[in-house]
């Protein structure tokens, strides 16, 4: 696709959300687990699927593994062991995200060029829901959204995986040269790329306007 080919009439933004327009806080993190007051009722209803999903969780939050974890999984795990603590610290930390103030003042910026955006994230569809709850600003901007829940499958379908996009595709009877999809993490690029989505590997948000600059959707002000 060829820069000039982009227009706000016939493209829109596919965005992932974790560390591109929220990033993780660790200091709330270690906050919200030390100040736990459930700490003991957790413990108690813990079972080793939770354990090892838990663990894996946070060390995909830390990079520390690319697994892709989604919230979603360790919630329905704690859930039938009825471990009620669990699913309240699973929402609170994996909440604890706060904006990224110039990524979202670039989408505000694309939004009166006349973009439409959408979100497609790994967030778990518990934490999506507080999520929008607590950041309603920002997800208002969103007109479309998949997260890894297919309640027709009744399955996770998670990113890298390229149904994860097709999915979204036939959801919103999109063309996939129509969509820009920004995410992180370039194993997700790739994935998108695979499908015929325009992706962008993001590394900041000076670097991503500077691409889109590139691609003349922005002006160089």
């Amino acid at each position: 696709m060829t820069p000039h080919n982009f227009d706000p009439k016939t493209h829109i933004f596919l965005w992932d959300l974790h560390e591109v327009i929220l990033e993780r806080n660790m200091r709330s993190w270690a906050r919200i687990c030390l100040t736990f007051d459930r700490k003991w009722e957790l413990i108690k209803h813990l079972n080793k699927k939770s354990i090892i999903i838990f663990l894996t969780c946070i060390l995909d939050r830390l990079k520390i593994i690319k697994k892709q974890m989604v919230s979603e999984e360790l919630v329905q795990a704690a859930q039938t062991t009825g471990n009620d603590a669990l699913v309240q610290l699973i929402i609170e930390v994996c909440s604890a995200y706060t904006p990224i103030q110039d990524t979202v003042q670039l989408i505000q910026e694309l939004s009166a060029l006349g973009y439409t955006h959408h979100l497609g994230s790994n967030i778990g569809k518990t934490v999506f829901d507080n999520c929008v709850t607590k950041f309603p600003a920002i997800f208002t901007i969103f007109k479309g959204h998949s997260i890894p829940f297919d309640p027709l499958k009744a399955k996770m379908i998670k990113k890298p995986h390229p149904d994860f996009f097709t999915t979204h595709i036939r959801k919103y009877n999109l063309n996939p040269a129509h969509v820009i999809f920004i995410d992180d993490k370039l194993i997700n690029v790739q994935a998108a790329q695979s499908v015929g989505i325009h992706g962008i590997h993001f590394q900041n948000t000076a670097q991503l306007r500077d691409q889109l600059i590139k691609y003349n959707i922005l002006n160089d002000e």
